[in-house]
């Protein structure tokens, strides 16, 4: 179930910045399941019960094996026993906390499936396909302090050396330091810098709104709000959409296997509150 896990769980985490086209939801009709009867004596004798409860277990291993670190919860809802082994299943949802993917953290994730017939089938080789594409929702929480754990990530901190070995080229700043501050509604993105013939480091605040623009999230209205050094504030730009923790995120988690929709974003209580709508797409025959 590794591909399925991946994309209904590790995606959730991922989803706050690509980009996508709206859709309208579509879910399959249920077909070729097990009769009334049949799955009327699984659900009475338990025997359906308990297949969830192995279904959510294997669910949650698989999902553990490809995070460093966080609680996992899976709900899974099946027609019958013998429908879920032929990869039949009314719903799934899956909810995290205190995640650690590939050195970026997220407080909490959750994605639920939103149509009432899901189908997929394993190989003896435990290769997915995905029969029917898959509708999901979702809802990220990133807080100020998950930023800051992300951007003191060693890959994080090797995107800021490739801009440092540039600017020692043309011999001009060096990045010191940054982190995030979420505050009013507004990102706050904290830089500290090196300049050559100057002792003492400068630093330099730039305040963004979040928006949504056609299914993804942006960096909108960004300013100064110190500015000792009469910078540019559109070069600034450039580097800190170059530089952005969640870009960064996004591309460190990116899958080629899902379309999305981001609907809503909201920075309140030092978190980023994202929500919307992702499909995994059925493979082709």
């Amino acid at each position: 179930m590794k591909k399925i896990i991946l994309l209904l769980g590790i995606m959730a985490l991922g989803s706050i910045s690509f980009a996508a086209d709206c859709e309208t939801l579509y879910c399959a009709e249920p077909y070729s399941l097990t009769s009334n009867v049949s799955r009327f004596f699984s659900n009475v004798t338990g025997q359906n019960f308990l297949a969830e409860k192995i279904g959510e277990s294997l669910t949650k291993k698989a999902i553990k094996k490809n995070i460093l670190s966080g609680n996992i919860k899976v709900n899974l809802d099946s027609y019958s026993v013998r429908d879920l082994k032929a990869g039949k299943f009314k719903s799934l949802e899956i909810t995290g906390k205190d995640v650690n993917v590939q050195g970026v953290y997220i407080s909490y994730f959750n994605a639920k499936t939103l149509c009432d017939f899901n189908y997929i089938v394993q190989d003896k080789q435990g290769n997915v396909t995905v029969i029917e594409d898959i509708p999901v929702a979702f809802k990220t929480e990133i807080t100020e302090e998950d930023l800051n754990k992300t951007m003191n990530s060693s890959d994080y901190k090797r995107l800021l050396n490739d801009i440092n070995s540039i600017g020692g080229n043309f011999n001009i700043f060096q990045i010191t330091s940054t982190n995030v501050k979420l505050k009013n509604g507004k990102m706050y993105y904290v830089m500290k810098y090196a300049m050559p013939f100057m002792r003492k480091s400068q630093e330099v605040v730039i305040s963004a709104d979040l928006c949504v623009d056609k299914g993804r999230i942006v960096l909108a209205d960004t300013s100064f709000v110190n500015n000792n050094m009469s910078l540019d504030v559109n070069k600034f730009s450039r580097i800190l959409n170059y530089i952005n923790p969640l870009d960064f995120s996004a591309k460190i988690l990116e899958n080629k296997d899902a379309r999305f929709n981001i609907e809503n974003v909201k920075i309140s209580d030092k978190k980023i509150t994202v929500d919307g709508r992702m499909t995994v797409l059925k493979d082709k025959e």
